[in-house]
């Protein structure tokens, strides 16, 4: 299995629009991997994690061949995780020749998905379609086994993550959450053990970020308990994803901390096999 995450910023992206804090200053400054757009991922080229605003820059930033790119699994409907405007781009008039997308998500993301293909006026002649996801109700998507978990965020936006397996290879998707209830624990248990966890750290450095988001800290504990039940071992990838300018850390300060934690920081472009 492969990761490749396109974008790993909060809603805000860094550096942030009209900011100019300290973060998004020295981020400006020195660009590279630094520079963060809105978070989004893709699996094995084919299954797409989360549709932001920024999906048409990452399709041209990344060659994104959307022949292969059928499905796509929403964690919420905050704007920066879903732009459902954008979606109606797949519409038969827009576009010619494109694989039909279907898009997963929960309550809240469902209606806002409907709603856009509806107020189109057009036929959608199959090519856009949506389903709807319920915590702890696994399904199947393109061979891959998909198990959405309830996140600690927002509850309004119907939030949920996702542990994925496909031919023996397990990865949890965990953002926009804080810390998982124990029905997750349970849940992830009967799951199996995770060959790469990629975890909220929206508080970067910062202390004390366990609801709604995480950070470095919550992460690291999070890892631990999840050696301690058997889910994940030393060869388990942790990868910290997910950062706003709130966070208190550039991406190359965020390294020097994780790097003594054996955890990842992710950025845009970082592909990852395991």
């Amino acid at each position: 299995m492969k990761i490749l995450y396109l974008g790993t910023a909060a809603y805000e992206g860094i550096p942030a629009l009209f900011c100019n804090c300290r973060v998004c200053t020295a981020s400006r400054a020195a660009g590279g991997r630094n520079l963060r757009s809105r978070s989004q991922a893709l699996v094995d080229g084919r299954l797409l994690l989360d549709f932001p605003p920024d999906t048409v820059w990452h399709s041209r930033q990344f060659g994104l061949d959307w022949n292969m790119i059928g499905n796509c699994l929403i964690t919420h409907s905050h704007s920066d995780h879903l732009y459902p405007e954008d979606i109606a781009m797949g519409r038969p008039d827009y576009c010619h020749g494109n694989r039909p997308m279907c898009y997963y998500a929960a309550e809240d993301g469902l209606r806002r998905i409907e709603r856009e293909i509806a107020c189109t006026g057009v036929p959608m002649q199959g090519r856009i379609t949506a389903q709807l996801v319920v915590p702890f109700e696994p399904f199947e998507v393109d061979g891959y086994r998909i198990l959405p978990l309830p996140a600690d965020h927002v509850p309004a936006t119907s939030p949920v993550f996702y542990a994925i397996e496909k031919e023996g290879k397990r990865l949890l998707y965990a953002h926009d959450t804080g810390e998982f209830g124990q029905p997750v624990w349970e849940a992830l248990k009967a799951f199996g053990r995770f060959d790469l966890v990629s975890l909220d750290c929206t508080g970067g450095g910062q202390q004390g970020w366990r609801q709604n988001h995480m950070c470095l800290k919550t992460d690291r504990e999070i890892a631990a308990r999840m050696r301690r039940e058997g889910l994940a071992d030393r060869d388990t990838v942790f990868v910290a994803n997910h950062f706003s300018h709130n966070g208190g850390c550039t991406h190359d300060e965020l390294c020097a901390i994780a790097e003594k934690y054996h955890f990842v920081v992710a950025y845009d472009g970082l592909e990852i096999e395991f």
